[in-house]
């Protein structure tokens, strides 16, 4: 997965596990702040991803990154836990929140990637 869309990922499954609307995410992985918005409601995401300028939307597990031109798939396996596939590169992911923290692990780039809050 391209960086931004993992970030993208990170910002999406904090917020909805926390409740409340993420304004930007740390990258451990050398990027530092990375500038996105994501809130979900229900099953509903809206997030904006500022590094791509484009809008991330949809519901569980269908959603569009428009900046990328490319789906998404990503599904809530349980609390703090989501797995799915970014189409754009053809990598399947899964997510852990814990706390503060998200860690993906890109099966793509065969590597974990810790983001917080």
């Amino acid at each position: 997965m391209k960086t931004h869309v993992r970030a993208s990922i990170a910002a999406i499954a904090l917020a909805d596990s926390h409740g409340r609307k993420v304004s930007g995410v740390y990258s451990y992985s050398g990027e530092g702040h990375v500038n996105i918005e994501a809130e979900t409601y229900g099953n509903q995401i809206k997030a904006w991803d500022y590094s791509k300028g484009g809008a991330i939307e949809g519901n569980f597990p269908d959603l569009y990154h428009y900046g990328e031109s490319a789906h998404i798939e990503m599904r809530r396996v349980r609390s703090g836990r989501y797995e799915g596939y970014d189409y754009g590169t053809g990598s399947h992911f899964e997510c852990t929140v814990n706390g503060s923290e998200a860690e993906i692990y890109d099966y793509g780039a065969s590597g974990y990637f810790t983001f917080s809050i």
